[in-house]
């Protein structure tokens, strides 16, 4: 039985793979499917040992064994059942006629007519095979499946399906299919797949993987159509270069442009990672020229301590991402970043060496107003907790030199050690900190008359403080008051002269009451004598942990005007506070959720920003989304999105995101999903906005076709709408 159980243990194998892609098999993939096969005997111990029981048994002189009436062998997790068995202890080998039948606790059972099998060579014969493989819902027929040896056999005019029995809705076919465990491969000849009886996909002969090891081959193809691309077909093909390095070659057909080829490298190994993408369009037929797209992202650890990472991209033109991109996130791109970086880590420092360019993709940015390169950039920052008395110790230091054309550039030294004592108790936080910040620039391109070589010290304190307090409520929860002081003092320096390479201000938010810093980078440090109030209340689930509800108000008052601001010139701030700042967030239940923050102005009774977020999300496919999004002066902007069971099998997908201010469409998507118990199918109608100074949009309709256990065609479309909706798992 040895044999027998090595090659019907695999026989799913043989037909799953004989496509270029499979589904992996999810926890509900079959909530549909109505067919549960009955579970295998475990009445005998898995000890290999080759046991008998039937009605009737006969030993002949000649070592012949047979056995009739409800005849049973068992093997370890094996069981094979049939009307009659003749066993020929001499040649070792085994024939079953008669309601052959095979069971096996991985899941694998089959029918069969009758058959036999040489237990020693592995050889044998079994006719009209009915199987199903349970953990994948998997079942087919096969005229014949012959074992040919260890790990070698044959199914001839095999089928394959995981739809319920009864039930052809889709199905693949192979007139021979020959497998080899030994080496992973397989080949199969005269492959069809139907659905509902229309042949999708054929071809004369395939080699193909039967395990998990990675094999060279085609890949499912993906076809789309959009406004922009027109047709939109791709074919990739996957190399298996190497255990740890692969590519994928994917000519790409678009209909309104030529076409594209696209082209992927990754390897991967204990000391380095990196992956390569190229899009090449050789005279697009609407933009006229040759096109193309360039990214890299690679890393080599050379040791435990020492790292070096690069990565960047490269377009050919201004117009490739408004042309080709997603979204209006990738068509708004104006600049796109090229880095290396070299670090070393040790217990309590690190050391990083930069180097930084970008390029502009944005024709209308001219040079004074593009990004500085970094041509180098060095950093260093230590950190020495609990270094003396419970005194934590730190340093930051920088030294960079900046280049720009047409711009004042230079070098910058920055140097900040710092010192802080936190203090803490079962119900109160106290740390107090102290910084000095030296800075020094030798500036070149500097106006006649203006020194190039400018300094600036200063020193920056803090006082961070905080009480915690709590009261039961009810048996099950328990509510907290935390009251928070935040003081801050920065003395006044006069930083007009200085350049502003890569240094801009915070946005305000909850957070933001609790900094230090007021700018993100060293070329201005702003002048501070201010104290920020805040008060949190959070509602707890005594048992785990769970936040119900959460309250958070808070805001900053100033003892003096702040003089120093991001451009030279612009007046000082004279309000004696800032505007107040509020943030919430209410849990009822497992499914709903809201949160939301506010940001109101009381000088002059004025909201500036203000965020709503409302879900339900019972699951991965009950989801609804309501968002909106308001900032004085710049967006207000509402997001609808969900997805929604019609019914058993209806799905329903959309997402709406709209601009009150501009009174124009963001984002449009429509779509439905129909799922069965072995197939499943998406059509989606995308409408986005790809140049907002145009009003330009891209339209497309896109439909994919899911086999289960098997694979899918058409477009993608899994990854689009997890990302366009929020909360939203894609199940296939």
């Amino acid at each position: 039985m040895i044999g027998l159980a090595t090659v019907y243990r695999h026989a799913p194998s043989l037909i799953l793979c004989i496509h270029v892609a499979i589904t992996p098999a999810l926890a509900d993939e079959w909530a549909l499917c109505d067919y549960h096969p009955p579970a295998p005997d475990t009445t005998y111990p898995d000890d290999g040992q080759l046991r008998f029981r039937a009605d009737k048994a006969v030993l002949d002189r000649e070592g012949v064994s047979r056995l009739e009436g409800n005849v049973e062998v068992f093997q370890s997790t094996r069981t094979l059942t049939a009307n009659r068995f003749e066993y020929e202890k001499a040649r070792d080998y085994l024939e079953a006629t008669g309601n052959v039948t095979f069971e096996d606790r991985a899941g694998l059972s089959f029918d069969s007519s009758a058959g036999h099998l040489y237990l020693d060579s592995e050889k044998g014969r079994f006719e009209e095979v009915e199987y199903f493989f349970q953990p994948r819902h998997a079942r087919g027929k096969a005229r014949t499946i012959e074992p040919r040896g260890a790990e070698r056999f044959r199914l001839n005019h095999a089928s394959y399906t995981t739809c319920d029995p009864g039930r052809q809705d889709w199905q693949l076919t192979a007139s021979r299919v020959d497998l080899n465990q030994d080496t992973g491969r397989g080949t199969a000849r005269n492959v069809l797949l139907r659905f509902h009886r229309v042949p999708l996909l054929y071809t004369p002969w395939i080699n193909f993987p039967i395990d998990d090891r990675r094999q060279s081959g085609l890949l499912l193809p993906s076809i789309g159509n959009a406004d922009s691309t027109g047709l939109d077909v791709e074919i990739p093909y996957y190399f298996n270069l190497a255990p740890h390095r692969d590519a994928i070659l994917a000519p790409r057909y678009l209909g309104r442009r030529g076409t594209m080829l696209g082209a992927q490298y990754r390897h991967l190994s204990q000391s380095s990672a990196g992956e390569f993408d190229l899009e090449y369009l050789p005279d697009d037929s609407v933009y006229g020229n040759d096109r193309s797209l360039f990214i890299w992202d690679q890393q080599w650890r050379p040791t435990s301590r020492l790292r070096l990472h690069t990565e960047g991209s490269d377009v050919s033109d201004a117009d490739y991402l408004s042309d080709f991109g997603n979204s209006l996130s990738d068509t708004s791109t104006t600049h796109l970043e090229r880095r290396a970086d070299l670090s070393y880590h040790a217990s309590h420092w690190n050391l990083l060496a930069r180097l930084e360019d970008y390029q502009t993709v944005d024709d209308s940015i001219v040079d004074p107003n593009q990004p500085y390169k970094r041509l180098p950039q060095f950093l260093y920052h230590g950190s020495w907790p609990q270094s003396a008395y419970g005194i934590d110790l730190g340093m930051r230091a920088e030294w960079v030199s900046f280049d720009r054309r047409d711009s004042i550039t230079g070098q910058r030294t920055d140097i900040m050690p710092e010192a802080s004592l936190p203090l803490r108790g079962a119900a109160w936080f106290l740390t107090p900190r102290v910084r000095y910040r030296f800075t020094h620039y030798d500036l070149e391109g500097q106006p006649a008359g203006t020194d190039p070589s400018l300094q600036r010290n200063l020193p920056v304190t803090s006082v961070d403080a905080g009480l915690f307090f709590d009261r039961p409520l009810g048996e099950d929860r328990f509510q907290t008051l935390e009251p928070r002081l935040f003081y801050r003092y920065t003395p006044y320096r006069d930083q007009d002269d200085l350049p502003r390479f890569d240094t801009s201000e915070y946005g305000f938010n909850f957070d933001q009451l609790f900094r230090d810093q007021s700018f993100s980078g060293p070329d201005r440090v702003a002048d501070a004598n201010q104290l920020t109030t805040a008060l949190t209340s959070r509602v707890v689930d005594a048992g785990t942990g769970i936040e119900r509800f959460r309250v958070s108000l808070g805001q900053v008052h100033y003892f003096e005007d702040r003089r120093v601001r991001s451009e030279p010139g612009d007046p000082p701030l004279t309000d004696n506070s800032s505007s107040i700042v509020a943030e919430a967030a209410w849990r009822p239940d497992a499914n709903w959720s809201v949160r939301g923050t506010t940001q109101w102005d009381p000088h002059r009774e004025q909201t500036e920003r203000r965020t709503a977020h409302l879900q339900y999300r019972e699951d991965g496919n009950r989801v609804v989304n309501l968002g909106y999004r308001f900032q004085e002066d710049r967006l207000d902007q509402t997001d609808l999105s969900f997805a929604w069971p019609l019914s058993r099998r209806w799905d329903a997908v959309g997402r709406w995101a709209y601009s009150l201010e501009d009174e124009r469409d963001l984002e449009i998507l429509a779509g439905l999903e129909y799922n069965t118990c072995c197939w499943g199918a998406r059509v989606v109608f995308r409408r986005y906005l790809t140049d907002g100074l145009q009003d330009e949009y891209n339209e497309g309709i896109h439909f994919q076709l899911i086999l289960k256990g098997l694979g899918s065609l058409g477009t993608g479309l899994g990854d689009l709408l997890s990302e366009g909706i929020l909360g939203y798992e894609d199940d296939y």
